[in-house]
């Protein structure tokens, strides 16, 4: 199988300022906390960049650059160019893997701290670094997964064959042309139920226990977890919603 690679959004926190620039601040939210060791195989930042009617043909560069704990400005973490036109406005993206790399070698426990800059802006564009959140700037990481610690019951691999279990089924939502939207995940595994009920591997005691309970117990869901999805809204603005229900964790007999 081959080995899975998963996005985590970090949860942006206020930062101060840094020679009259704003600092942007990135940690670990609490569903990756427990994580230990990440790898990360890629790293982007997402910044919003607004340009003035005038600068339809303006060509800039964004310079991202780590900064340590004492205020001072470390290693150029990324660039990008941004030409004119549409392109020059909206969310720009800056490859910071090296950075986070570093960030999430030394444990990442403290937060990953960016300063960003801007060549060729004259004023005319102006990045969104805070403000409603819907607008702030995201790091958007694609580390190895782990793999997810199963009760041996649970899943077809393991189960006794023909039993009721859980089928591992991973839906691509870049395989499905839907990755233009959706900003995270890039895909999850939706699971689903197959397998016979224990009572019913028999076909006399199935019509037996049919007869008595009027109806025939059918492997299903029992247990369902959320998936949190980070898409584009209106107006380019950047949604984060928990759908409920999408992900099978457990199957069994009701």
């Amino acid at each position: 199988m081959q080995n899975v690679v998963v996005l985590l959004l970090l949860l942006l926190l206020q930062g101060e300022t840094l020679n009259g620039q704003r600092l942007i601040e990135f940690r670990l939210g609490q569903e990756a906390e427990s994580e230990q060791g990440l790898t990360v195989a890629a790293a982007e930042l997402m910044v919003r960049a607004e340009a003035t009617p005038k600068a339809r043909r303006l060509r800039y560069t964004l310079w991202a650059f780590t900064v340590y704990g004492n205020a001072s400005v470390g290693e150029l973490a990324g660039t990008t160019d941004a030409g004119g036109g549409r392109s020059g406005r909206g969310w720009q993206r800056v490859d910071v893997t090296s950075a986070a790399r570093r960030w999430a070698a030394a444990g990442a426990l403290e937060p990953l701290r960016l300063l960003v800059d801007c060549s060729g802006c004259a004023g005319r564009v102006r990045l969104r670094l805070g403000g409603a959140a819907a607008a702030r700037p995201l790091l958007r990481l694609r580390v190895a997964a782990r793999a997810p610690r199963r009760r041996r019951a649970l899943d077809c691999d393991a189960a006794a064959h023909g039993r009721c279990c859980r089928q591992t089924y991973y839906v691509s939502f870049r395989a499905l042309g839907w990755d233009d939207w959706i900003v995270a995940p890039e895909g999850y595994y939706a699971n689903y139920c197959r397998g016979a009920c224990e009572p019913y591997l028999n076909y006399h005691s199935q019509v037996v226990e049919a007869a008595r309970l009027e109806r025939a117990a059918c492997c299903a869901p029992v247990r369902f977890s959320a998936l949190s999805l980070i898409y584009f809204g209106a107006d380019s603005n950047i949604i984060k919603r928990d759908l409920p229900e999408m992900v099978v964790e457990e199957c069994d007999c009701p």
